[in-house]
């Protein structure tokens, strides 16, 4: 099965900037998108089934902003997620089908760290929704694990593997919550020849065979249209 994750910086539908991402994701024909701050119709253009959340609510300027995505070719089954882990970060969870095989995907967006909905004396408090969102999710990742394969959790982490700037106690909870999933777009990825901030996370029942870099630049343009690069992997059930 092919997975593509990637953040569209909130760009609107309208956008060129959305069109051209949109566009490159379909023509990699993937089974599966996790997209990440987006928007309700960010995805229309595939066709197929989608599930969406709008998050937690830090800052969205329209109301068709979806903090989170899933997208299949197949039909889903939404399965709901304990309020507290919607309620601090991104996160929409389901069942599809994918090369004959269910397979459950969790899409999720780990708030960044200067994220402005913590503060003291008047300021941001950096890394603590991070973190908050990140002790809610660890209970349900080790759940998951047991109860709900094969897994595929994806999105917006926030966070480089291996660790190479921030806390470490911030980095320890984000260890922790992964502990038994394999983050395949950990180290270099190329041919951006970057290490990537969005990641995809899988069970022990899969394997991949190719993960790779997807340039933010538009190939005509040769302008950015995201501040994030995309990542793609080609992913077996075994």
């Amino acid at each position: 099965m092919r997975v593509v994750n990637w953040n569209i910086e909130r760009r609107g539908p309208h956008t060129w900037q959305a069109a051209s991402l949109v566009s490159e994701i379909q023509s990699l024909d993937p089974d599966l998108v996790f997209l990440t701050e987006g928007h309700h119709d960010s995805l229309n253009q595939l066709g197929g089934f989608t599930l969406d959340h709008p998050g937690y609510g830090a800052g969205h300027k329209s109301e068709s902003e979806r903090l989170v995505l899933l997208w299949s070719s197949s039909a889903w089954e939404l399965i709901p997620l304990p309020q507290n882990v919607q309620s601090t970060g991104g996160a929409i969870f389901g069942k599809t089908t994918s090369d004959g095989h269910a397979v459950y995907c969790l899409c999720i967006c780990i708030p960044w760290h200067m994220c402005p909905t913590v503060k003291a004396d008047g300021k941001v408090v950096p890394w603590a929704q991070h973190k908050l969102f990140l002790k809610e999710l660890a209970p349900l990742l080790h759940e998951l694990q047991h109860t709900h394969a094969p897994l595929i959790v994806a999105g917006d982490f926030n966070r480089r593997v291996p660790r190479c700037w921030g806390p470490i106690e911030s980095f320890d909870l984000l260890t922790d919550a992964f502990d038994g999933l394999n983050i395949v777009t950990s180290n270099t990825l190329q041919p951006e020849n970057a290490a990537t901030i969005d990641h995809i996370a899988i069970s022990a029942t899969l394997t991949p065979k190719t993960v790779k870099s997807l340039s933010a630049i538009d190939p005509e343009r040769q302008r950015p249209r995201s501040d994030h690069f995309g990542v793609l992997a080609d992913i077996e059930v075994i």
